[in-house]
């Protein structure tokens, strides 16, 4: 997969136009003073002085996008700056390589109709299974996994022990419930093995009947798991199209657990997503991106509660300093911090069925009776029927969402 060249993970430009570059940076300054973050990529310097005296740094990814805008994208940047300023939020918005689609176009969630009523024996399963497989693990004098997380911790962010992969790029594919599925799972089998893997997103959109570029859903990729397995990207390598699934794979990657973060609740507690980060490591939600999410790039996205979503991501941290989740999107690194965004706890529905997903030891086989609790309690590895959002439908669906 091509990569996009490295964006800053300073807070980013809040750009009112292209015909005086001094006029620009300022504005930017007086919205994004005092947000630095440091992500140890390379940066320009700029020192603007603004009623603070402040200092930012300005990614010249971005400010070379914004040179090549169209007067529709300066505008659209000129109206999210505007409410930004005049909410007083604490985030940035640039020229993103995710504006250069439509967003109903990559904001694919889409639940099926019977997972909503399934936490309760899903978790009941996830719980049966989770114990034969750490049984199964102690007979084969496998050692314990040690994770190294506190829920008590002001903050914590899994890509510190290197158990998040790169940030990858579902392109204009709705495919998002793919990439966060696939991301949480490459991170619980890093956690489990030891090992950085690169699962086939183009297998999972082409066989695992969970979804299409026209949307699906991250919980049915994992059902289908149970049953199968996943390739690396190398043998089938992603195209961000629908495509008839292969004849003939043999994968290796495979789950023996997924469950939901609370089954009785939509949004989950922070206290219990802290809890479900450590105990199963990053873990597949939904949020509700919009157009300000789509054109972030820097700060904590704080727009307030909403009671929808349209998008799926992937939770890999937190930090109480900011109140914020640190958030890894599929939309590559040209879009927010290198690929990631902070959003505030409670902010833009994020977290909504969380979930998490178990990698079995890739030193012993999967436990056999894994497949009897499968049949106990009817887990069939094909979702029900996924509601595709028309484009005029979901731009309607976004609309009313933004004016509460």
């Amino acid at each position: 997969m091509q990569r996009l060249p490295q964006a800053n993970a300073y807070p980013r430009a809040a750009i009112s136009g292209r015909a005086s570059l001094t006029i620009i940076f300022a504005s930017i300054l007086c919205l994004a003073a005092g947000q630095a973050n440091a992500e140890g990529m390379t940066t320009s310097r700029m020192m603007m002085t603004t009623p603070a005296q402040a200092q930012m740094e300005v990614s010249p990814f971005y400010a070379n996008r914004l040179r090549m805008a169209s007067p529709q994208i300066v505008q659209r940047l000129n109206a999210l700056q505007a409410q930004i300023a005049q909410r007083h939020l604490t985030f940035t918005v640039g020229y993103t390589t995710a504006m250069d689609y439509p967003l109903e176009q990559i904001t694919g969630a889409r639940e099926p109709s019977n997972y909503a009523q399934r936490g309760p024996s899903q978790n009941a399963f996830a719980n049966e299974a989770m114990s034969l497989e750490n049984n199964y693990a102690i007979i084969n004098h496998l050692p314990p996994i040690v994770l190294m997380c506190n829920a008590a911790s002001g903050a914590f962010d899994w890509r510190n022990l290197g158990k998040v992969t790169p940030v990858k790029d579902q392109g204009g594919c709705g495919s998002c419930w793919d990439f966060a599925a696939t991301a949480a799972y490459e991170s619980a089998y890093a956690i489990r093995n030891g090992v950085m893997i690169d699962t086939s997103e183009q297998q999972v959109l082409d066989c695992a009947g969970a979804g299409t570029c026209g949307g699906g859903w991250y919980m049915p990729v994992w059902d289908w798991m149970l049953t199968h397995k996943v390739v690396n990207t190398s043998t089938l390598p992603y195209t961000a199209h629908d495509g008839a699934c292969p004849a003939g794979l043999s994968g290796v990657y495979g789950d023996v657990a997924w469950g939901f973060v609370d089954p009785s609740s939509g949004v989950p507690s922070v206290a219990a997503i802290k809890a479900a980060l450590c105990a199963h490591g990053p873990l597949a939600v939904a949020v509700m991106a919009t157009p300000a999410f789509q054109a972030y790039t820097g700060g904590v996205l704080n727009e307030g509660p909403m009671n929808n979503f349209n998008h799926a991501v992937t939770i890999v941290g937190w930090d109480d300093s900011k109140h914020a989740w640190l958030i890894k999107n599929s939309w590559s690194t040209g879009w927010g911090l290198n690929g990631y965004i902070w959003i505030a706890y409670g902010s833009n529905n994020v977290g909504y069925h969380a979930a998490w997903v178990q990698a079995p030891s890739n030193r012993i086989v999967i436990n056999p009776h894994i497949y009897d609790l499968i049949s106990k309690y009817h887990l069939i590895p094909n979702p029900g029927p996924i509601h595709e959002f028309t484009p005029i439908q979901r731009n309607m669906q976004m609309q009313q969402q933004l004016q509460h």
